[in-house]
């Protein structure tokens, strides 16, 4: 079972009470988390955010309400979000590269941030059209079309519907075939394929999408004399060497099937994203082998993405990406069975998403703190890390505040490089995300949390405030712990409820500690926000944020 194991992450955690209620009861290997825990890991999963209270209690009261609470937060906008965090993890395309200058691309008036933001949803808009409307995942790698806004169309040469707004279905004008991500200017130039390598690098990057099965991560044993010819004549070492032919037999006819999409060098320009029949048959020039897909010819790329779409392993590579994204769990061969479960009702459903996800939450591991079965056990995320993502989309529902930098968020973009430092991916550099807490984590959360602290405090109190407190709701800016304890002390018990999720027990010494903080806090300037913001700051701080 993998738990907090930092030594910040002990400390946060010492501080911190466990749930009071009567553990869930489960299969007799299984231990289950408590009713609270169970619908805060379900929520935070699915939407980003924790429940409210009312949904817990009521969660407490009837279990039965899981399915309701699962289709609800599903049909959730921010459930999209949540997908498409967990299919990066697979694709990487939000990776901050504009790859050529605006300019020469015809793009006049666009930061290069934002359209660097626009180049890394193309794919993931797809996916987000394949969601909302109940199409097969497959549909990702067979779709006749891309996803377009108006910035990205004229970037791409991608004609874009009249009069239209914001995403669109949307199609390149060089005559290229299009199958979704497979023919995607931003995906090769994500993947980018130039001289010899022949277009290799973009089939292992497909092999690695959507068949989790990358060429690179295979053992290879040559000996010296075919180390010596490969750097002689590398072509002909391929063909020739039966160490090489293991993967090759295989890479190069996928990689055959994408010369229209081939570059020669790098100097070209923005011409390099043209589509280019002329160089289709390029591939006898390089390795010889036709185009094909695992030992069956394919004509052209219509036929080389139905192959890939109706292979076992395409459907079994995103059970796995959304499995483990779900879980924080890296799946191994002992997992087959529990997988297969998914497998089975992911096919059975037409490859639907929703359903796939419907069945991960239902089954006894997900809700699992632990499991007797020590194998069992050492897999299981007992205790869950949330990711940049969660963690900035949890502090935003219940503060209103996102930390952005020149417009861009600065726990979702991956470049900035705030989601590094709490464990996540640029998708460039950084490809695998970690789940042990660090320095760098603990240092990202503090600045995070003092900034929302004091968008709170600085809003909440104000004579010019207009509608509800967003969480100072029991306390005024004239309030102080000597005019009103009660009050003070009900405050930051609803702090605690509102922010993690999880009521103090009533022999909490917190209430008597942050009150006494806040005195500190108020000595210094007679500042009431100053002093609240510190508070909020230090319950945003409180390990039950991040950890679920």
């Amino acid at each position: 079972m993998r738990t907090a194991l930092s030594l910040i992450s002990i400390a946060l955690l010492a501080s911190c009470g466990g749930p009071a209620e009567e553990e869930a009861e489960g299969p007799p290997n299984l231990e289950m988390l408590s009713s609270r825990a169970q619908l805060i890991r379900l929520s935070v999963d699915l939407r980003g955010i924790h429940p409210s209270e009312a949904d817990i209690r009521a969660y407490e009261e009837v279990p039965d309400l899981w399915g309701h609470y699962v289709e609800e937060w599903i049909e959730d906008p921010r459930f999209i979000d949540r997908m498409k965090e967990i299919f990066n993890l697979q694709f990487f395309s939000r990776n901050g590269e504009t790859y050529f200058d605006l300019e020469e691309a015809g793009v006049f008036g666009v930061d290069d941030n934002a359209m660097a933001d626009y180049i890394s949803e193309e794919s993931l808009m797809l996916l987000q059209y394949i969601i909302t409307n109940d199409l097969p995942y497959n549909y990702i790698v067979t779709a006749d079309h891309t996803m377009a806004n108006p910035a990205l169309a004229t970037m791409w040469d991608i004609s874009y519907p009249d009069g239209a707004t914001g995403w669109q279905i949307a199609n390149y004008q060089d005559g290229r075939p299009e199958a979704g991500m497979l023919t995607m200017t931003g995906i090769w130039q994500r993947y980018p394929s130039m001289g010899g390598n022949a277009n290799r690098h973009r089939a292992n990057a497909i092999s690695k999408m959507f068949l989790c099965d990358d060429y690179l991560s295979r053992p290879i044993v040559l000996n010296r004399a075919a180390v010596d010819q490969l750097t002689v004549d590398p072509e002909s070492a391929i063909n020739q060497n039966d160490g090489c032919q293991a993967c090759h037999s295989t890479l190069d006819p996928l990689s055959a099937n994408f010369f229209g999409f081939f570059t020669y060098d790098d100097d070209i320009g923005i011409e390099q994203t043209v589509y280019r029949p002329e160089l289709e048959e390029e591939w006898k020039a390089y390795s010889g082998k036709p185009p094909g897909f695992y030992g069956r010819p394919t004509a052209n790329i219509y036929e080389f993405s139905d192959m890939l779409a109706q292979d076992s392993r395409f459907a079994d590579c995103a059970v796995k990406t959304v499995f483990e994204g779900l879980t924080q769990r890296t799946t191994t061969e002992e997992d087959w069975t529990e997988l297969s479960q998914h497998s089975d009702a992911f096919v059975a459903s037409n490859q639907n998403i929703k359903d796939l996800v419907r069945s991960i939450v239902a089954s006894p591991e997900y809700v699992a703190l632990s499991s007797d079965n020590s194998e069992l056990n050492e897999r299981i995320a007992g205790v869950k890390t949330a990711s940049p993502e969660q963690f900035a989309s949890i502090v935003e529902d219940v503060t209103g505040y996102r930390w952005v930098f020149g417009g861009r968020d600065g726990f979702t973009t991956g470049d900035i490089g705030l989601p590094v430092l709490m464990g996540g991916i640029d998708s460039q550099f950084v490809t695998v995300p970690t789940y042990t807490p660090s320095v760098g984590t603990a240092f990202a959360i503090e600045r995070l949390a003092q900034s929302a602290g004091w968008y709170v405090a600085e809003s909440d109190l104000s004579p010019e405030r207009e509608g509800d407190a967003k969480l100072l709701v029991y306390v005024t800016i004239e309030d102080t712990p000597d005019n009103n304890p009660e009050a003070f002390k009900t405050q930051i018990r609803h702090l605690y409820t509102a922010i993690t999720g999880t009521p103090l027990a009533d022999d909490a010494t917190e209430p008597d500690e942050l009150i006494a903080l806040w005195k500190y806090l108020y000595s210094v300037e007679a500042s009431a926000p100053q002093a609240w913001a510190g508070i909020i700051s230090a319950v945003l701080r409180d390990p039950r944020v991040i950890f679920y």
